[in-house]
């Protein structure tokens, strides 16, 4: 009987775990392990399309994707079986086909497929019944979604005229006021008809993406200010954490790493400014350190001097959150492995200026991963609604930190006055660990190894009195001290004669003269 009962319990226990749902975060990284192909006929350097390919990165980047990216020339044969998805993005229409191979291997793949620009492959048109429309140079309106942006000039587009699928967006031209569909998807097979950095044609990109990808978390809205030093005007940030608490806004603070000398009481400041930040609702993470074009692997550890810096943030009762970084490390196995993968949040920012260590073409997905973008972005479209809603991706404004409270107070009072509801970012679960801290956020609450953190902090004043260097043992110093004394009575007593040789020479003289 008791075999009869212990066999029903272990099997209702077995059923109940496969059936009950996984907390989020694993959710996530399950979806992050999608890997797709991303293959571009040109990068179009020296022409508008120059930077699709980077901007098409950064999308897919927020959704958590792992993206291998390669040039049509560059495919080998085969290779796009490997991946669960496929992008081709075609920036120069105009141009030869480039490689054959990768035309034949499309024919036969089997998983989702996305097409973007003109020279429309047979398999997009056949799967979405697509009649196209070619047109030349000109200018269109195009709108997704609440946003809209007028006279967007276009070198050549392909108008979807008929298609079968979920259309998305509405695009249309001055010569013709009959809307023709951004993009269509049907059965995993999508066509977008153009994508150009800085245009609206990057957030409607983004909705299709969302779709085609399978996304079905709700994003947020984030506000994050960078560019934050030791040196930077610690009482500015101070004033800046005190505003937002006040306005009831949570924000990031993306801040710069100390290397080393993390016991000076300019460091000791910058602990309790930032304490202090994280007190007023604020969430740190650790920007990526300056990379200088000698560095190499000799000239520090990277990953320990990474990880020092936590662990200072973490003995100190800061506990950072994710990492702020150009997108380029995260397509660098050496950045990746020897400082990104103490998290599993990241906030990506745009490429400013490459300074690889170790290259590759696959990216480093995140469980969490956010957007980055500019205040100003936003603002050159025209928004039908009042309240700004979540873009498909989880976004943060992106703020560089003010150098004066002038412009300070100008940016807080554009965050108040508009209608955007920020998020709290530590109210999702996120992830650092080091060989000595384990730092976690679940539902707004901080804990390092286990304990919970205290966001209550009143700020410390810290003793500017500080022994930089060893006084050193020296010898010799009393006959030194008498031997300076010495040399001075000599020296004075030389000038004494001399003023008094140059006095009786000078009396001399004139009684000479006048006689």
């Amino acid at each position: 009987m008791y075999k009869r009962v212990s066999s029903k319990v272990i099997l209702f226990m077995m059923g109940f775990i496969l059936l009950y749902p996984l907390p989020r975060v694993l959710a996530l990284q399950n979806e992050n392990a999608a890997a797709a192909l991303l293959v571009y006929d040109s990068l179009a350097i020296g022409t508008e399309n120059e930077g699709n390919v980077e901007a098409l990165q950064r999308l897919l980047a927020s959704f958590g994707v792992k993206l291998t990216v390669q040039s049509e020339g560059d495919y080998q044969s085969g290779s796009m079986f490997q991946y669960e998805k496929v992008i081709s993005l075609v920036n120069e229409p105009e141009l030869p086909e480039a490689s054959r191979t990768f035309a034949n291997d499309l024919e036969a793949y089997p998983g989702d497929f996305l097409y973007i620009g003109g020279n429309v492959p047979a398999k997009v048109k056949d799967e979405l019944s697509l009649k196209l429309q070619i047109s030349g140079q000109e200018s269109i309106r195009l709108s997704i979604g609440p946003f809209m942006e007028q006279a967007i000039q276009v070198k050549q587009i392909a108008y979807i005229a008929e298609a079968e699928g979920k259309p998305y967006g509405k695009v249309v031209s001055d010569g013709n006021e009959e809307p023709s569909p951004y993009g269509m998807i049907r059965d995993g097979i999508a066509y977008i008809s153009f994508f150009e950095k800085g245009n609206l044609s990057e957030i409607a990109m983004s909705y299709m993406l969302k779709d085609w990808l399978g996304m079905t978390e709700p994003s947020e809205h984030y506000v994050v200010f960078k560019e934050i030093y030791p040196f930077s005007d610690l009482e500015l940030l101070v004033k800046l954490a005190d505003k937002l608490y006040g306005a009831g806004i949570p924000f990031m603070a993306s801040v710069r790493p100390v290397l080393s000398n993390t016991d000076y009481p300019a460091m000791k400041r910058y602990l309790e400014a930032l304490k202090y930040v994280q007190s007023k609702n604020g969430t740190i993470l650790i920007h990526a350190p300056a990379v200088a074009s000698t560095i190499s692997e000799l000239d520090r550890d990277l990953r320990s001097q990474m990880e020092s810096f936590i662990d200072v943030l973490a003995d100190y009762g800061i506990a950072p959150l994710g990492m702020g970084a150009e997108l380029y490390w995260s397509y660098d196995s050496y950045y990746v492995e020897k400082a990104m993968s103490l998290f599993d949040s990241a906030l990506l920012f745009p490429n400013e200026k490459l300074m690889h260590k170790s290259r590759t073409n696959t990216s480093q997905p995140f469980a969490s991963s956010v957007y980055s973008l500019q205040p100003d972005d936003l603002e050159a479209y025209e928004y039908k609604e009042k309240l700004m809603k979540p873009l498909p991706m989880d976004t943060a404004l992106t703020f560089d930190f003010a150098q004066n409270e002038a412009v300070l107070n100008e940016e807080v009072q554009k965050l108040i006055d508009g209608w955007t509801m920020f998020a709290d970012f530590k109210a999702g679960e996120h992830s650092v660990k080091t060989a000595k801290n384990s730092i976690v956020s679940r539902n707004g609450i901080l804990q390092i190894n286990g304990q919970s953190l205290s966001l209550v902090s009143e700020r410390t004043s810290i003793d500017s009195d500080y022994i930089y260097e060893p006084e050193q043992a020296v010898s010799f110093e009393k006959w030194f001290a008498v031997q300076n004394k010495l040399f001075i009575g000599i020296i004075l007593i030389a000038i004494a004669v001399f003023a008094v040789l140059f006095f009786l020479g000078s009396r001399m003289y004139r009684r000479k003269y006048f006689k």
